[in-house]
């Protein structure tokens, strides 16, 4: 397809959009599928990890638009078996990368680090819970804990139970990211090896990380879905 007017990332959480015209692309998130097609026209590359999302962001969408749902990941990205069962927003940020080695993370319901060679190639990562689903898993499984909603913290000894439980779920996220992405360094063999960071909390995991060097892109996943769509 020619190059989209808009990308579109259809998360658990939230619906990013993206507006390719014009020299300064600018992110803007919803909260729900219809209010995300207000003024679509065009192209649209879309993604999604959930399908119910989708279908209504399908319905709503203005009859003038062209939707493309980016499903197949490009031939040569990596090894069919592994990326059958990588989420589309996974694909679109280790294409985002290019060539390699090269570390994307997203930080958003879900913290995924994902890897690609010297050659551009996908070798897949980690996904873990993100603070907010964190804290909203320790709610459930526990009887007195109250449920917060994975905001970042200061990283000192809380006194009592919320401001300990605050600090304790955005310490876990932030020092269980720095290591994955340490992981990830040694598996693709080198320290020199970039890193580029997205997502919601991404800005705030990094002011307390003890990683250094990573590059902040919020359009990071919306350019690797511009590079999905030029390879279909």
């Amino acid at each position: 397809m020619s190059t989209p007017t808009f990308s579109i990332d259809v998360g658990n959480s939230s619906i990013g959009v993206v507006a390719w015209e014009g020299d300064a692309p600018r992110l803007v998130r919803h909260a729900d599928p219809e209010a995300a097609t207000a003024g679509l026209h065009g192209d649209i590359a879309i993604i999604a990890v959930s399908k119910a999302r989708l279908a209504r962001l399908l319905i709503a969408l203005p009859a003038e638009s062209r939707p493309h749902v980016l499903e197949r990941p490009p031939a040569g990205l990596g090894a069919p078996e592994l990326l059958a069962t990588a989420g589309a927003d996974r694909v679109a940020a280790a294409l985002a990368l290019g060539r390699g080695p090269a570390i994307a993370v997203d930080a958003g319901t879900a913290a995924t680090v994902e890897l690609v060679d010297a050659k551009g190639r996908y070798l897949g990562g980690f996904i873990a819970p993100g603070p907010a689903a964190a804290a909203a898993g320790l709610a459930e499984a526990t009887a007195r804990l109250p449920r917060l909603d994975g905001a970042p913290a200061p990283l000192t000894p809380g006194g009592e139970t919320r401001a300990a439980l605050a600090a304790g779920t955005w310490g876990l996220a932030v020092g269980g990211l720095d290591r994955l992405v340490e992981l990830a360094r040694k598996a693709l063999g080198s320290d020199a090896v970039r890193v580029v960071a997205t997502g919601g909390w991404s800005a705030a995991w990094l002011r307390d990380s003890r990683i250094t060097g990573v590059e902040l892109d919020e359009l990071l996943v919306h350019r690797g879905i511009l590079r999905w769509a030029a390879a279909g």
